[in-house]
């Protein structure tokens, strides 16, 4: 008998604490998403800088919690979550200024988190580079697309960097998780001098470029632009001519194709079709609720 109730006591006791960690997990997930909310849509640079200056710190608390991979994020709408094949990356901006964006993000497993730092700006050569967590060309990814190479799985990660006042830049990179530590970029992207390790589309902000996965044409596709005088001082800026490339997956890598016909692209959440889409859109492309 004695035995019998030390058993009830101790599933007592162990449903006590998992239910007090859910508990726990829940109101830093409510705080995460109040301060990414001021993150995304306050006013005033200094709020923002500060809401997400709390938000990462609650992201951070959060992760450190037993069971939080378990916990779902899909619902706070400033954050970007993306599964992955026993994994999740999560990534969100920050606009500092309407000159200056960065980006932050994890990855996490059920075992392991890896934080992701934006060290952006890189002057040159960002295409043709393999980038570490810790030196991470920073965006906002809105989709994964899983690859094979050989006997090895790779994954593209479709994301947004709003550069600046005047341009955007879509990334198509490469995660892989082959080895101790996740890398990004591979030179996969073939058919245009030297193999690339991303795809880059800089285009003006005034002309969105669409960057996303065809599933018919088995591709990433994406607008044609040219660069054309129509900045606010007469600049030339790359705008979209209305035509369309594509790098077609083939044997493990993606080779390219100058131009291509009927292609049907569901718009990743970040394309807008308006002139001022950063001032009264949040980052995921929707009406801003002021």
């Amino acid at each position: 008998m004695i035995r019998f109730v030390q058993v009830i006591v101790l599933v007592l006791l162990a449903e006590f604490h998992l239910n007090g960690q859910s508990n726990q997990l829940d109101r830093l997930k409510d705080e995460i998403a109040f301060y990414a909310d001021i993150t995304a849509t306050a006013d005033q640079d200094q709020h923002r800088i500060r809401a997400h200056d709390q938000m990462v710190a609650y992201i951070d608390t959060f992760l450190m919690e037993k069971g939080s991979y378990g916990k779902s994020l899909d619902s706070i709408p400033w954050l970007s979550v993306l599964q992955g094949d026993g994994f999740r990356i999560v990534t969100w901006q920050l606009r500092k200024s309407n000159e200056e964006y960065k980006y932050g993000g994890f990855i996490q497993w059920p075992d392991r988190l890896i934080r992701l730092k934006d060290t952006r700006p890189f002057i040159n050569g960002a295409a043709y580079t393999t980038f570490t967590p810790s030196g991470w060309y920073g965006c906002i990814y809105y989709r994964i697309l899983p690859f094979e190479r050989g006997k090895e799985k790779y994954y593209i990660l479709l994301g947004y960097n709003a550069e600046n006042s005047l341009l955007n830049i879509k990334v198509a990179d490469v995660l892989d998780l082959t080895g101790p530590e996740p890398r990004f970029g591979l030179p996969v992207f073939l058919g245009q001098d030297e193999p690339k390790s991303r795809l880059m589309i800089t285009y003006a902000d005034v002309s969105p470029a669409r960057l996303n996965y065809d599933d018919q044409l088995g591709g990433i596709v994406h607008d044609h632009l040219e660069s054309m005088p129509i900045g606010p001082e007469g600049e030339s800026l790359p705008v979209t001519d209305g035509s369309m490339e594509a790098w077609i997956f083939k044997k493990g890598d993606w080779i390219y194709e100058e131009e291509v016909y009927d292609v049907k692209l569901t718009e990743p959440p970040m394309t807008d079709e308006r002139r001022n889409w950063k001032e009264d859109k949040d980052i995921l492309g929707r009406p801003r609720k002021d």
